[in-house]
């Protein structure tokens, strides 16, 4: 906003439809009406238009200013006062910016709270993070290279897809890539989405993803904030109770990728295979239209499963198992986590992993319980014993030497099949119902 000249009369009310006489003694105001919400700073002399105050707000009558009336305020200026109206002091104004700015933040934060849920990131959070020294190895690989300089662009439109089996570390892999990006991309806007199958309805489906995604950019970008607040005020203006709509949410953020011209945008997707199928192909379409559409800057890192029927026309690919270095990753944790080290024993994991570090990791624990209840030979006798599927180690770990397996079982099938996540109280006493009833007095 320009600074108007200081002028000897500050109490003069400037009619812009009115011309000044030389004969006027009083200096002519300019007269540029501001955002009351938005002035946070003070400056020599400005003019405020009531005009422009919001409908709800009440402030104005409250000082007795006539609306559409411009009125000048300059340093060292104790009161301005107009024709039929009250006087007004220059820390009425002050307090009057303050309470806006206030009310401005709080529906701001009570918009976040309605894209948010319980949950949000607990995915993210309990997710392993990487063992130390390993899966530094992608940063130094072409196509994150070429993904983060986005180079030849065209081929790929900002898109790196991490492909992998089940239980090969992509969700490790893209926890680690999350706190590297936020090291590297400091100019950018960076938001992530982990999918949790085992979650509540929200944790596994688009919405719960586009509502994650909108709360992290609207918190981090303000021009996207103030085009997305009016839906918000609009919603909670019609309705009493309301959810926000998968569609609502899409066609927002495909409305403003293609208009808003903003810092850059890194988004990390996780674990995209934990959707139904359905859903994965809406994903995976919403993305591919962000990365076509864009008008800024934009970066997509996305993992799931191998998924033959479901892609995007252009893309980076990496398959995590196919990479030596995830190879060296796996026999690094291995030497770490070993209780006795074996040269054999290490080849005979790396080989019968098959690139599987969910499996290392279950498979290094039987044999190191089997070392204490013996020696190497006992580690070497287990390694052979174990099933090289990872469905079959997990049933091995269920069956074998389990004292308490009706237990442990009636514990996977409340945790699976609840309609709710379960309270760890309420957990010990419905697993405690099935196997020692009578502690309950039944």
């Amino acid at each position: 906003m320009s600074t108007p000249k200081a002028v000897d009369n500050l109490a003069t009310i400037s009619d812009p439809t009115r011309s000044t006489s030389s004969e006027d003694n009083s200096q002519p105001v300019v007269t540029t009406p501001i955002n009351i919400a938005q002035q946070t700073a003070p400056v020599e002399c400005m003019t405020i238009k009531v005009g422009d105050f919001r409908e709800e707000n009440t402030a104005g009558t409250n000082l007795g200013i006539k609306t559409g009336h411009p009125i000048a305020i300059g340093q060292g200026c104790n009161k301005i006062t107009t024709k039929n109206t009250l006087n007004i002091t220059l820390p009425d104004i002050e307090a009057l910016l303050a309470s806006e700015k206030q009310k401005a933040l709080e529906e701001k934060k009570a918009c976040l709270r309605s894209l948010s849920f319980p949950n949000i990131d607990a995915r993210q959070q309990n997710i392993s993070h990487a063992h130390p020294e390993t899966c530094n190895w992608f940063f130094e690989t072409t196509q994150f290279q070429q993904w983060r300089n986005l180079s030849d662009l065209s081929s790929h439109n900002g898109v790196l897809w991490i492909k992998g089996k089940p239980g090969a570390g992509k969700s490790t892999l893209m926890k680690h890539t999350l706190d590297y990006c936020r090291k590297i991309f400091k100019d950018h806007i960076i938001a992530s989405y982990f999918f949790n199958a085992r979650g509540s309805t929200l944790e596994k489906t688009p919405l719960g993803m586009l509502r994650s995604l909108l709360y992290q950019l609207l918190e981090q970008n303000p021009v996207l904030s103030e085009r997305f607040i009016p839906m918000f005020r609009d919603k909670r203006k019609k309705h009493e109770t309301w959810e926000w709509r998968e569609g609502e949410l899409t066609d927002f953020l495909l409305s403003e990728i293609k208009t808003c011209q903003s810092k850059p945008l890194l988004l990390l997707i996780d674990a995209l295979d934990e959707c139904n199928e359905p859903e994965v192909r809406k994903v995976v379409s919403f993305l591919e239209s962000l990365s076509i559409n864009a008008k800024t800057s934009l970066n997509i890192c996305l993992s799931s499963r191998h998924y033959p029927n479901v892609h995007m026309k252009k893309t980076l690919e990496l398959i995590v198992e196919k990479k030596k270095e995830h190879d060296k990753d796996i026999s690094i944790y291995v030497r770490d986590k070993l209780t006795e080290r074996d040269e054999e024993i290490e080849k005979g994991i790396l080989d019968k992993a098959s690139g599987i570090f969910m499996w290392v990791v279950l498979v290094v624990e039987l044999l190191n319980q089997a070392y204490d209840d013996g020696e190497v030979r006992a580690m070497q006798k287990k390694l052979h014993e174990v099933p090289s599927d990872l469905d079959e180690v997990f049933w091995t770990l269920l069956d074998k030497g389990n004292q308490k397996k009706q237990a442990t079982l009636l514990i996977l099938q409340w945790v699976l099949f609840a309609r709710r996540l379960l309270k760890p109280e309420e957990l010990y006493f419905a697993v405690l119902s099935g196997t020692q009833r009578e502690e309950l007095g039944a």
